[in-house]
């Protein structure tokens, strides 16, 4: 791989966020409103005593990750949507850039755009509902290594769909992270699943990354076998993504697809 071409894919990204306001509204505004809805929510049973401390602040833990996890999934799969829309690909193809220097600008585009989501709803968590998510930080880092993994695989996942599919499968990048939502234990412990969804849940690296979070925030402790399986897992579904996407990609190429995108 070359740098400098990766290093012009940062900058047609960064061009395009800058331009574009839509990527405002995902990377600022949807992550503000997401956490002022459930910080209003907290404050509401908080009002009431309807929940211990810790419960309310695993659930805004959770409302933060849970927009890191989105964000890098949707904006992963949007990336290469704009050079459909734009009508971009061909020349994209008719130059040296490699498929994995694409991926890789893209990737760290994708992961700036999701940090500063995190950033915005941690800061305004803190500022206005007084819950501080930086001192449990260096023992959620792990976790979000692996939310961010998940989400790299989802979507390498989707963007081989829209290769083979063309945009007639966009809407998975909106809504792919909704899918897996329920079975991922966001806002409420594996237990509380019924005893046949436990076992799907549980091989969902998002499950094993949140079953660890709620043990950082809640007691301070760090769940070493979830990382571990979380990460286990995300090796095996990323092995697995990446042969999907060569299927995907060569499939869409055999079928002439790759011209005719729209």
């Amino acid at each position: 791989m070359k740098l400098y071409r990766i290093n012009a894919v940062i900058r047609r990204h960064t061009y395009e966020v800058l331009h574009n306001a839509n990527h405002i509204t995902y990377m600022v505004y949807w992550p503000v409103v997401n956490i002022v809805v459930w910080g209003f929510f907290t404050l509401y049973l908080r009002h009431g005593d309807r929940m211990q401390p810790g419960v309310i602040s695993c659930l805004l833990g959770a409302v933060i990750l849970w927009g890191l996890f989105n964000a890098f999934q949707r904006d992963m799969a949007v990336g290469f949507l704009e050079e459909l829309w734009s009508r971009n690909l061909v020349s994209l193809f008719a130059s040296p850039l490699s498929v994995s220097e694409y991926v890789t600008g893209l990737i760290i585009v994708t992961s700036v755009k999701a940090l500063i989501g995190l950033i915005v709803e941690s800061v305004i968590a803190l500022l206005f509902y007084h819950y501080n998510i930086f001192p449990a930080m260096p023992k959620l880092i792990p976790f979000i290594l692996n939310l961010t993994l998940f989400a790299l695989t989802m979507g390498v996942v989707v963007t081989g769909l829209v290769f083979r599919f063309t945009t007639k499968l966009q809407a998975m990048a909106w809504s792919f992270a909704g899918i897996l939502m329920p079975l991922s234990c966001v806002f409420y412990p594996l237990s509380s699943l019924p005893a046949f969804l436990r076992p799907m849940a549980s091989i969902l690296p998002t499950t094993q990354s949140f079953e660890g979070m709620r043990q950082a925030i809640g007691n301070g402790g760090f769940s070493a076998s979830h990382f571990q399986w979380g990460l286990g897992l995300n090796v095996v579904y990323f092995i697995f993504a990446i042969m999907f996407f060569r299927w995907m990609f060569e499939s869409a190429r055999s079928h002439g697809l790759l011209v005719k995108m729209e």
